[in-house]
C-alpha cells in the first residue's frame, strides 16, 4: 500500500504528554506535530482507530491513533488545531523533556560527562 506524501509542516517537538482513551492514560513523547496531527512516543503499543485525547500542558486535543508500531504512534486530530493552541501551552509552561546528559546534540551517556 502506497501512503501519500503528508502535505502539512510537521514541526520537531520533543514535549512531554499524556494520552487518553476510556480504557487508559499513557505518559508520552511528543517527537513531532502538524495541524492534523503527532508523531508519539509510546511505551505500549496502541489499537489503531480508536479514539483518544493528547495532552500537553493545558491544550485537550481529540483525535484517533491512525498506525502504532516499534514504540511509536501516529495520531490525527479530530479538528484542525491552531497554532495558539499549542503556543497557549507553552505559555502556560509545558513541560519540555530531554535526557540530563544531552549536550550540543548528542546524548553523551553515562560513561563521559
Amino acid at each position: 500500500m502506497t501512503v501519500p506524501k503528508r502535505q502539512t509542516k510537521r514541526s520537531p517537538t520533543f514535549l512531554r504528554g499524556f494520552l487518553e482513551s476510556d480504557d487508559f492514560t499513557q505518559e508520552v513523547r511528543v517527537r513531532d506535530v502538524s495541524v492534523n496531527g503527532a508523531l508519539l512516543d509510546v511505551s505500549v503499543q496502541m489499537p489503531v482507530f480508536i479514539p483518544i485525547t493528547l495532552v500537553c500542558g493545558r491544550s485537550r486535543i481529540n483525535g484517533i491513533v491512525v498506525w502504532s508500531d516499534n514504540g511509536r504512534a501516529g495520531v490525527e486530530f479530530a479538528e484542525l488545531i491552531s497554532g495558539e493552541t499549542l503556543t497557549d501551552s507553552l505559555k502556560n509552561k509545558l513541560r519540555v523533556s530531554a535526557p540530563k546528559q544531552y549536550r550540543d546534540g548528542e546524548f553523551i551517556g553515562d560513561a563521559e560527562q
